[in-house]
C-alpha cells in the first residue's frame, strides 16, 4: 500500500479540474503501488470481471485488513491507489459499514470509470468487503 495518507490522496483527485488532470494524477498515484510479483499474479488472487487484469491479496492481521494488488494497467493502478487510500489501516469489520462505492464517486473518477470499468471496480470493491 502506499504511504501517502487518504486525506491527501481524496485531496488530490478532488482538486482535479479536467479529465487531463486526473488522467495525470492517476499516472502519478500509479508509480506509488507497490508491484506484486510473477509468484503472486496467480489466477486465485485475479479479481473476476475486470477489463484489466487486476490481482488482490487480502491479509487480516490484528483485526486490521491488509491489501495488497497490483493491475497491468497504469491507470487502473491509479485507481488501485485511490480504492485503497480508503480502506487503508481499517478493520474488516469497518470495511463492511463503508458504503465503499459513495466514497469512489467523491473521489471525480467518473471520467475514467466506463461502464465496463465499472463492473470491474465493483467486483474489486465486493472482493474488499468480502469475508
Amino acid at each position: 500500500m502506499t504511504n501517502a495518507p487518504s486525506l491527501d490522496i481524496e485531496h488530490q483527485l478532488q482538486a482535479c479540474r479536467s479529465k487531463e488532470e486526473t488522467f495525470k494524477t492517476l499516472v502519478v498515484l500509479s508509480k506509488t503501488l507497490p508491484r506484486l510479483s510473477d509468484d503472486e499474479k496467480i489466477e486465485d488472487n485475479k479479481v473476476k470481471g475486470c477489463e484489466s487484469a487486476v490481482w488482490l491479496i487480502i491479509e487480516d492481521i490484528n483485526d486490521v485488513r491488509h491489501i495488497r494488488a497490483d493491475s497491468d494497467a497504469k491507470l487502473m493502478r491509479g485507481v488501485l491507489v485511490a480504492l485503497l487510500s480508503l480502506v487503508a489501516d481499517k478493520s474488516f469489520a469497518d470495511i463492511q459499514q463503508m458504503d465503499l462505492k459513495r466514497e469512489l464517486a467523491e473521489l471525480n473518477l467518473s471520467s475514467y470509470l466506463t461502464s465496463s470499468r465499472t463492473n470491474g471496480v465493483l467486483a474489486i470493491l465486493a472482493q474488499i468487503q468480502r469475508p
